[in-house]
């Protein structure tokens, strides 16, 4: 080969490398703090880990930077409060939405999308969820909704029947407790499971009255707030929560339920999926809404629930804006959510993936109201304490009144006082 060739090979071969070196340098990577991990051979995760694989095969030009916090969340929400304070931390990260995405959206931490996310299709519940002051800042393929998961095995071999309203409730609980099975899981030693139960007494009790304490019309130690936390006291002292509650974590309660030792849970209907699995658990389990109560305020139709799987997009990523849409574009593709185990999905078109899924999607169909969850659409600084307060009804000794008293100190110095 002459010198003239090899010199023109020589240029073709670094030209080449050159644009393939331009290439890789041009990548734009996404920084995604969530709570869902990717390793994990678990049902809860099989959305985030589809939707990042086929993300990243059709958008060769996109890295993803995925960091994961554990499914609890307060472990997140604790570390995006501190990194956005410092306009630091990711592109995206997952959120529930409601008041605690709000409080950095009010502050111009995250990134308005409105016009961009415009024509994605979901339910106005979901998009409502990701608003604030009438401008969208993210996306929520999935809703979850709390319900009552029912081992209806168990029930069938009792002969006990789904019980309607809550005095039904404690006469199936006090059957179950009687035949030595163990009426709730409920996984108090993590604070936060707890919290629909008590978010759905103080419903059934007062209404929305939750509303209302927010608003700072009523006191949170208003009579509904403390029958609820009397009722949780009372059903711990009977045996409803098993004989250690505030040991019980909430994958202990999981494993609860898929092993037939409880009967009941309210929790959300993100724990479909688990559920539903056959190589999960051999029960089989059923989801209902929560009773009404007797002379009660709330409806059976008033739910407790909020985004299940959201993203939001930070400020700091303005200049990757191109990037973060065509993902969460994608996250609320039909194709994508078709990958979910079990969720209650707000995209139209996507299917029920099981029959559990199908029973929570039809209580959510039924649904007159929607609260959502304290402890994200309370300020920051007050959805800690809400948890350890509630937390505390399930011990023998605590002042429900007091509990709630002190827990009214902390919202006046945040919200202001009762009008």
């Amino acid at each position: 080969m002459s010198r003239n060739k090899l010199s023109i090979l020589f240029v073709m071969t670094l030209a080449s490398l050159l644009i393939l070196s331009s290439v890789s340098l041009a990548k734009t990577t996404l920084t995604i703090w969530a709570v869902d991990g990717l390793e994990l051979d678990d049902p809860h995760h099989y959305y985030v880990q589809n939707l990042v694989k086929t993300f990243l095969a059709d958008n060769p030009d996109i890295e993803i930077d995925w960091v994961a916090f554990g499914s609890e969340g307060a472990a997140l929400n604790n570390r995006i409060r501190v990194a956005l304070a410092a306009n630091v931390g990711p592109d995206i990260f997952q959120s529930w939405g409601g008041t605690f995405m709000g409080e950095f959206a009010r502050m111009g931490k995250l990134l308005d999308l409105t016009e961009e996310l415009a024509d994605v299709a979901t339910s106005e519940a979901a998009k409502s969820a990701m608003s604030y002051d009438g401008r969208l800042y993210g996306i929520a393929p999935f809703f979850a909704i709390a319900g009552l998961y029912v081992n209806e095995g168990i029930f069938e071999e009792l002969g006990l029947e789904v019980p309607t309203t809550i005095a039904e409730l404690e006469a199936v609980a006090e059957t179950l407790v009687a035949n030595g099975i163990q009426p709730f899981a409920v996984g108090a030693r993590d604070e936060w499971p707890i919290l629909a139960t008590y978010m759905y007494l103080v419903n059934r009790y007062g209404g929305d009255i939750f509303d209302d304490a927010v608003a700072r019309n009523v006191r949170f130690d208003a009579e509904p707030f403390v029958q609820a936390g009397l009722k949780i006291q009372e059903w711990s002292k009977r045996g409803f929560f098993g004989n250690t509650p505030m040991s019980e974590g909430y994958g202990d309660a999981q494993l609860l339920m898929q092993t037939g030792q409880a009967a009941m849970q309210i929790s959300g209907s993100w724990l479909c999926g688990l559920y539903a699995d056959p190589n999960q658990t051999d029960q089989t389990i059923g989801f209902y809404a929560v009773p009404a109560l007797e002379g009660g305020v709330g409806k059976v139709t008033d739910l407790a629930g909020m985004t299940d799987v959201g993203f939001v997009a930070t400020a700091t990523a303005a200049d990757k804006k191109d990037a973060v849409v065509r993902f969460l574009t994608y996250a609320m593709s039909v194709e994508a959510a078709e990958k979910e185990a079990g969720r209650v999905a707000s995209i139209p078109g996507v299917n029920p993936p099981n029959r559990l899924t199908g029973m929570a999607s039809d209580v959510f169909t039924q649904a007159e109201t929607i609260q959502f969850w304290w402890d994200q659409n309370l300020p920051p600084a007050l959805t800690t304490p809400v948890n350890l307060t509630i937390q505390s009804f399930l011990m023998d000794d605590t002042d429900v009144k007091a509990e709630l008293a002190r827990y009214e100190l902390l919202v006046e110095d945040e919200l202001g006082s009762v009008k």
